[in-house]
Order: C-alpha cells, then structure tokens, then sequence
C-alpha cells in the first residue's frame, strides 16, 4: 500500500512539472515573439526615416545637374548641355636683347627689354553653332590697346565655318600659327612684310580630318577699326588659301599649302619692312611705293612641312607683284625662309591636318634646338626708302617648362646690301624671351 502511495504522488509530481513547464515555455515564446515584432517595427520606421532623408537629398541635388561645368585648365565654364560656353585666356611674352650693327666705319651697339606680347581674350559659343572672341594686345610701343581678334562665326554646318570680323587673313603656314606655338621668338620677314595678318572681313572655312580650304574678303587700312580720319583710306581684296596632309599622325606629318592674295590701290603707301627677327631692334630694311604709283599687287606663298618624330622643317617662299599705274612701272618683291628643329628630348611638334598649322607641345621639360635661313628681296628700282637684300641666320633654343611656359634664345646674324649708295650692313643679336600663356 505504502509502495503505491509512493509511486502515485511520484507521478502526481512529475506531471505537475510537466504541465507547469509547457505553460512556461509558451509564455517564453509569446514575449520573443513580441520583442520581435517590437524590433521589426522599429527597423521599418528607421528605414522609412532613411528613405525620407535619401529622397529629400535627392530632391535638393537634382538642381546641381544644372550647373555648369568648370575646366580648369582652360579657365572655361561650359553649360550640362555644352550648348554655351565661355573662356578667359591670354599670354604674355618678356623679352630681351643685346644687338650690334657695323655699317662701314659705324658701329651701332644696344640693349632693351619690352613685353612683347600681354594679350587677353574671352572666346566661346553660345546656342551651340554660334562662336565668339575677343582678344586685346596691351601693346608696349607706344603703350595703347590693340585689337587682334573680334569675331563671330557660325559652324552649324558640317565641316564648314563662316566668320565675320576682324581675324587672320588666310595665308601663310607660319603666320597663321600662334606666336604662342611657333620656334623661334620672331616670324621670318616674309610673314611680317609679305603676308597679310588680322584684317576686318568675312571669310568661310571648309576642313576634313586632312585637308581644307579657307577664303574671304577683307578689308586692310587704318579706318577698319573706326579711325576718324577720312584721309586713312582702305584698300581691300580677296585672300584664299588651300592645304593638304597626306600624312598627319601625331608623331609623323607631311604637309603641302598655297595661299594667294589679292588687294587694290588705297591710296595710301604701300610699306614693306624688314626686322632682323627681334622686336627690339632697329628695322634693317624699310621701303615703299608711293600711293600714286601702284594700282593693286597679288602674292602666291607656296607652303611645305614634314614632321618626322623630333625633327620637323618647314619652307615658305612669297612672291609679290605690285602693278604700277600712271606711267609708273611695276615692282617685283620676294621673300622666302626654310627652318628645321630637333627635340632633344624625343618629342614631336604638333600639326593639325584638320587647320593646317602648328599647334601646343604637350610636355615638360622638353628642349629643342632649331636654325633658320631667311632671304629677303626688297632691290626693285620701284621702291623708295631704304630698299635692299637681306640674308639671316637664326639659332634657336627653346626649353619647355610645361607645356603653357617656355624659355627661348635666339641668336640671330643678318646681312643687309642696301641699293642706295650707302654702305652695307652686318649686325649680330642675342635675344631671350620668356613666355607663358592661360
């Protein structure tokens, strides 16, 4: 009896454990469950907070895609669309030189220091098609403001610009290069006396990626930039110029140019100069006709250059006629150069087939060593002043702390048998130029 009682309240105990421990196992689960479900609500009102704050950040950005964007290197702000744009820029060029002139028992000895060049410019386009720029020269002559280039052009159809304003004339390799990118300090005589440069008119360019060909009508006299002096007369003609590259790689170019010009009488004298390649030295040879004696003159400049990885050369030769008028006979000037350049350092110039020119040396630390011979043939009985022949020999060094900063030292002899019965000149210049432009 004793046993049973014993096993009974045994088993009465351990099922009143049971039963005990299963409803506290169910509340265990329940309040897990509930924490749960407690941290699950809270997880979802963070995200959605989150979302809240991801949403209005987007709404407060979405205005920057609208903003222009910024070119630092070019100092050029453009709009998202690329339809408008506007760049500031310029360069400037200090240079100096020591120079010596024997002429028969004369000696003539100097040394000057000048800006050469302090020019600014705004340029860009606006809707896309339409371009623009204006570019002043602080000139340190005399000092004055000089306009260089005024502009407008539409280029809305492909490959072909139109361009009213005032702008570089189509003619010649090296005067349509930038005196930011040419070798030596000085363009060769030819350009600065037989080949017109920036002139008021309206010209039309059509290019491919090898070729182009660009003309137009201009206008050349003092009264283009609204001189008020009725006496300053114009004269005016059709300047046109045609190129091709068979080659034009960025390390190797072949290069084949003819560029012509025509102009009437203007009643007004009709100047060529010579400088010997420095802007700070007297001028060598200065001749003219007289505004009586020419009715009109055109000038042909073949043009040929070859780029063949560091070594590059380029030739141009001008020939200019001048028609005479009122019994007057007619003259006959010329001018010519060729040129070659090394890097020392293995890089290339860089030609552009598409504008048929020179363009920016993209290195640092570059050297190049370059030499040029120029001939000059101002002896026509026609011409009054100091008329004459010319030869010079040029020596260059150009050392390119990057590519927007450059030194240069240009030696320079020249040899001048004048017509007049004066004695002959020979003359020797050193000159330095430092340069950089934005």
């Amino acid at each position: 009896m004793f046993r049973k009682a014993l096993l009974g309240g045994v088993a009465f105990a351990a099922l009143s454990l049971t039963t005990t421990g299963s409803a506290f196992a169910q509340y265990d689960v329940n309040s897990r469950i509930d924490a749960l479900e407690h941290e699950l609500r809270e997880l979802k009102s963070q995200v959605g907070a989150r979302d809240a704050k991801i949403e209005a950040l987007e709404q407060k950005t979405t205005a920057l895609d609208d903003l222009p964007q910024f070119d630092g290197k070019k100092l050029q702000v453009t709009s998202q669309d690329g339809q408008y744009s506007i760049r500031v820029g310029g360069r400037i060029m200090l240079d100096g030189a020591l120079y010596e002139y024997d002429q028969g028992p004369n000696s003539i000895s100097d040394h000057g220091i000048e800006f050469r060049r302090a020019r600014f410019f705004i340029s860009g386009k606006v809707a896309g098609d339409w371009k623009y720029k204006l570019q002043i020269d602080f000139d340190g002559d005399n000092p004055s403001v000089d306009y260089k280039d005024i502009y407008i052009a539409y280029a809305g159809f492909d490959g072909l610009e139109i361009k009213a304003g005032h702008f570089k004339a189509p003619h010649g390799l090296e005067t349509l290069t930038s005196s930011k990118y040419i070798t030596f300090m000085e363009r060769t005589p030819m350009t600065n006396a037989l080949t017109p440069s920036h002139q008021l008119g309206v010209g039309v360019t059509h290019s491919g990626d090898n070729y182009g060909v660009s003309a137009g009508y201009f206008f050349d006299g003092s009264s283009v930039l609204g001189d008020d002096d009725s006496s300053a007369e114009k004269n005016e003609g059709i300047t046109a110029r045609g190129w091709f590259a068979p080659m034009a790689e960025a390390t190797q170019a072949v290069h084949l140019g003819l560029a012509g010009t025509y102009r009437n009488n203007g009643e007004n004298d009709l100047e060529f100069g010579l400088q010997p390649n420095n802007h700070n030295a007297p001028d060598l040879l200065d001749s003219f006709v007289d505004a009586a004696d020419w009715e009109d003159y055109t000038t042909f400049t073949p043009e040929v250059a070859v780029v063949f990885g560091p070594f590059s050369a380029q030739a141009e030769y001008s020939f200019t006629e001048v028609s005479g008028k009122g019994g007057a006979a007619d003259v006959d000037v010329e001018a010519g150069y060729i040129m070659a350049s090394y890097f020392l350092t293995g890089e290339s110039r860089a030609y552009s087939g598409s504008s048929g020119k020179f363009g920016r040396v993209k290195t640092h630390d570059g050297m190049e060593i370059a030499a040029r011979y120029d001939y000059t043939d101002f002896s026509d009985n026609g011409l009054a002043g100091d008329a004459g022949e010319a030869n010079q020999y040029t020596l260059g060094f150009n050392y390119y702390f990057n590519p927007y900063v450059r030194g240069m030292i240009n030696y320079v002899y020249s040899e001048v048998d004048y017509t007049a019965a004066v004695d002959d000149l020979d003359g020797s210049l050193l000159g330095t130029r430092i340069q950089v432009d934005f």
